[in-house]
């Protein structure tokens, strides 16, 4: 009896052990290198964040055209360079430098989860590089005047930026 009450024991003290110390580590692990993160171009959603991983170039110039009661909306578009994390760790900034569009163009913004932005179609010609989403630059200034339109139920508008 005294043998069952120890080993339901130290199952239990395994099983502590591995779920609040080994189990983190491993999950963390797997993660982390099974979204291998460090291959993908990323970007900032934050100018501050952008500055603080040394790839801010510079605010861009904006106009919001059409907007309809966008209360609470707020909007700071940004030209950065491109970079990627390395594989040890998500706050080691890598700039990019060999490719044909070395700068991100970004956008700080409110209301993050009822608005969406998107470019218009017919100014993704205009980006050096769209990746359906995002845009990418060969210069570090626009060329030309971009329009983002902003999408929800409630809220609508185009946002000029050059």
């Amino acid at each position: 009896m005294k043998r069952v009450i120890g080993i339901i024991v130290l199952l239990a003290i395994l099983i502590f052990v591995f779920s609040t110390i080994l189990f983190p580590y491993v999950s963390n692990f797997v993660g982390w290198n099974g979204y291998k993160m460090w291959e993908d171009r990323i970007r900032t959603d934050k100018i501050e964040e952008s500055k603080k991983r040394k790839v801010f170039v510079k605010e861009l110039n904006y106009r919001i055209i059409g907007s309809t009661n966008l209360k609470g909306f707020y909007f700071k578009p940004y030209l950065e360079k491109g970079f990627k994390v390395s594989n040890k760790s998500f706050n080691d900034t890598r700039i990019i430098k060999n490719t044909n569009n070395p700068y991100n163009i970004c956008y700080e913004r409110g209301l993050k989860d009822s608005i969406a932005i998107y470019f218009k179609k017919a100014d993704e010609k205009k980006l050096d590089s769209f990746d359906g989403v995002w845009g990418y630059s060969r210069t570090p200034h626009l060329k030309d005047t971009l329009s983002l339109e902003i999408v929800s139920k409630k809220y609508h508008g185009i946002i000029k930026i050059w």
